[in-house]
């Protein structure tokens, strides 16, 4: 399949219209006959390519995780077409980006921090679950058809303890240390990216571009980099807010906010401060408001080009369970279908230290091509893996070749097709595991040293136990 051939056939679904194309996917509207709805379906480019496919499954299984939450977008199911295409069927959000949006219609600073605050829930909702986005960009906010901003393609997200591996990434909503390979993503590059998007709601355009002369991504990467954040530039804008702004924005991944709520607090306290009210956070379990705010304050409505509604009472805001758990049959067919195709090719050597740019207009969902740099210094594997079984329990054991203060350890189960992706992904700080009530003729896992900056080993040892 090229990257302007038709859109595939379907079963269930009819082909409405092209949404957008880039060098991995295309983006269709279709019509779903039952239920009788409009939904957005996602097609790899070529047949099971291997890195693609990755990429597919990861973004479904993501995205699964995460549907219930109501500014995420909602996936309703994934398979692979007749013709071997991966495909991943998506609420379609018919208000477009909010890329589009700013163009037109920048936002007041009210309204930008009722919709800061929104996705803020989203990002901590995902961080909570370990997951990271790692390209958050207006072009990346889509509006539902009920108005709620919805953040969208998990296409390059990963788990917080694989940030060390491939990834891609919008030159002008990167952090800094991302652009310097210091850092391969983190939860403070995503922090850093919605600022930088919040920032571009007010500004019309990515802060850099908005306050610099650069004629290459290239040049524009060294300005993030190396040179000052430029002010907003507009008087309607409180000092107060764009204080909070800078803070996400800071070139020091420790200076910014510890966490996506910390930042949503902040931006609930300067709501309340300079408007007299605040947007609730939406997150399972955590209290809408700061304990400094004595009263409820009221939500605000964004303007009616994206417009939003009200959103009940923390517990209450879960999508239907069936979003979710829907498409947990046809991912495990899906994985099986990738296996045997895609895991034997994944992590070739001449990419595997690589991290691809995306710029715009030439990569990504919607672009056509992507640049690189070197990612961050590489943490080694454990060495000497051994498994033991004694009864029906696996006892396993490495060493460290490499020990810094604050290591631990991540180790997954491997299926026995090799496969281990979807599986959980647990976290040790002790050189050994034990695995009980086993009844397997073999057992595989693998494991990886993280550091306390949260870089994963690239390579993760694998080792298998026979039962004697």
């Amino acid at each position: 399949m090229t990257a302007y051939s038709a859109p595939p056939s379907i079963p269930g679904y009819d082909v409405v219209r092209r949404l957008g194309t880039g060098a991995t996917a295309s983006v269709y509207q279709y019509h779903q006959r039952v239920p009788s709805r409009d939904v957005a379906i996602k097609v790899s480019a070529t047949a099971l390519d291997p890195r693609a496919a990755a990429r597919f499954r990861n973004e479904a299984n993501y995205m699964a995780q995460l549907s219930a939450h109501p500014y995420i977008l909602s996936i309703h199911d994934a398979g692979v077409t007749s013709t071997g295409l991966g495909y991943i069927v998506l609420e379609y959000a018919p208000g477009g980006s909010y890329k589009e949006l700013i163009r037109e219609h920048p936002l007041t600073a009210d309204q930008m921090l009722d919709l800061g605050i929104k996705l803020c829930s989203a990002l901590f909702t995902a961080h909570c679950k370990g997951i990271l986005h790692r390209d958050i960009k207006p072009a990346n906010i889509l509006i539902t058809q009920q108005g709620l901003p919805v953040l969208a393609d998990f296409g390059i997200s990963t788990n917080v303890y694989q940030s060390g591996s491939q990834t891609g990434f919008s030159v002008p909503w990167a952090a800094p240390e991302v652009l310097s390979g210091h850092g391969g993503g983190t939860e403070a590059a995503d922090i850093y990216s919605l600022a930088a998007t919040l920032y571009a709601t007010l500004a019309g355009r990515s802060p850099y571009e908005n306050g610099y002369q650069v004629r290459t991504q290239q040049d524009l990467a060294q300005v993030i980099v190396s040179r000052p954040l430029p002010p907003i530039g507009r008087p309607d804008v409180p000092a107060d807010v764009e204080r909070v702004l800078r803070r996400g924005l800071d070139k020091n991944p420790d200076a910014r906010y510890g966490t996506a709520l910390e930042f949503a607090r902040a931006m609930q306290i300067v709501q309340q401060q300079c408007y007299g009210h605040a947007t609730p956070v939406t997150v399972e379990g955590v209290p809408e408001f700061p304990n400094t705010m004595r009263r409820r304050p009221d939500s605000i409505p964004l303007p009616p080009a994206a417009g939003t509604r009200a959103v009940a009472r923390t517990g209450a805001w879960k999508k239907p369970v069936a979003i979710a758990s829907g498409v947990v049959t046809v991912l495990a067919a899906l994985g099986l279908v990738f296996a045997f195709v895609v895991m034997p090719h994944m992590d070739d050597a001449a990419t595997r230290n690589r991290t691809a740019v995306t710029t715009p207009g030439t990569g990504g969902d919607g672009d056509d091509g992507s640049d690189s740099v070197t990612g961050a210094d590489v943490v080694p594997s454990p060495e000497n893996v051994t498994g033991t079984y004694s009864g029906d329990s696996v006892t396993f054991t490495w060493t460290n070749p490499s020990p810094k203060k604050g290591d631990s350890y991540a180790w997954s189960p491997v299926q026995q097709n090799g496969d281990a992706a979807g599986t959980s992904t647990n976290i040790v700080s002790e050189r050994s595991v034990t695995l009980r009530n086993v009844t397997d003729k073999q057992t595989c896992i693998e494991v990886s040293i993280v550091r306390a900056d949260k870089q994963m080993s690239q390579n993760p040892a694998v080792a298998c136990a026979v039962r004697p």
